[in-house]
């Protein structure tokens, strides 16, 4: 559907699982959203992966107008609120472009809603995951997907594993549009549009990067927040790796090869809202395997990242 589609709210149920179909069928249509029963959950990682792969360096890409980041950041806002704001947020969301899903989810049993656009378009701002069971206490940020191979996964495990968690995907390939689709370093994008209510909010961000095994041959993983600092959950989460068995690169305490990022947008913004923000690089040959994966995202949900 376009931008400029009518005001029907794109709530899609996805066959299964228990959701919300939020619709207008016209001017005397209730405001209030129908609910629909389905027989089933809906399980996320077919769907976040399905969008990840259509991702493609030589799509399309343009920065949002004004108008679609002031939606998607009053959504993003009513969101963090609490599940009480989900329908206003739906109707902001929906008129940039995302459809959501409001469902259960079968492997963890708890209630989520995703919002996603249409991948490969040039208004393809990314995914959100929320967790509808409590308090938001965590954002997980995936700014590389179909680039930096297999963080979504990463991201996902991590959502599941971590109640009171919302999971952000970039919508376009960082190369998309000539490079302009970065989204790690893109100060008028979508995703900073997103991530910038996280840092506002004081909401503790994790955000999954990726790097080459020839970068940084000796490591697993580096930790830092972008500023060659440190705080009480980057020392968390950096011994939780190690006590792992990850060999884990401090970028506070050394050099870590350029893997720092010192030029991340997102860190740059949490620095000035004086929030939590954990910049995590993986090298491949912990993403390629999905046993490693797992015991990765075990290892961070150790680390109780939404305490300060």
């Amino acid at each position: 559907m376009s931008r400029n589609r009518s005001s029907r709210v794109g709530l899609v149920v996805a066959g299964l699982g228990t959701a919300l179909l939020l619709a207008a069928c016209g001017p005397s249509a209730p405001e209030a959203p129908r609910v629909v029963p389905a027989s089933a959950s809906v399980d996320p990682a077919g769907i976040v992966t399905d969008f990840v792969r259509q991702l493609k360096p030589t799509a399309p890409y343009r920065d949002p107008t004004a108008t679609e980041r002031r939606a998607v950041r009053d959504a993003v806002d009513l969101l963090l609120d609490g599940p009480d704001g989900l329908e206003d947020a739906t109707r902001l969301l929906d008129t940039v472009g995302y459809t959501a899903r409001v469902t259960d989810d079968p492997e963890t049993g708890r209630r989520y809603a995703m919002f996603a656009t249409e991948p490969g378009g040039d208004g393809s701002w990314g995914m959100l995951l929320v967790d509808l069971s409590g308090e938001l206490k965590l954002a997980i940020e995936v700014p590389h997907p179909n680039s930096d191979l297999q963080t979504e996964d990463v991201g996902l495990r991590l959502f599941r594993a971590v109640p009171g968690s919302m999971l952000v995907v970039a919508g376009a390939h960082r190369r998309a549009g000539g490079d302009r689709a970065d989204a790690a370093h893109n100060a008028v994008g979508m995703f900073q549009v997103v991530t910038g209510r996280f840092a506002r909010r004081g909401l503790n961000q994790i955000q999954l990067h990726g790097f080459a095994e020839q970068s940084l041959p000796d490591e697993d993983a580096v930790v830092s927040n972008g500023q060659r600092s440190s705080n009480a959950p980057l020392r968390r989460m950096a011994d939780a790796l190690e006590d792992a068995g990850f060999v884990t690169c401090r970028a506070w305490a050394v050099r870590c090869g350029q893997l720092e990022g010192t030029t991340n947008t997102q860190a740059d913004e949490a620095r000035r809202n004086r929030s939590v923000f954990i910049h995590l690089e993986i090298t491949w040959a912990i993403r390629r395997d999905a046993d490693r994966r797992a015991e990765l995202v075990a290892a961070l949900s150790s680390a109780d990242l939404p305490r300060s």
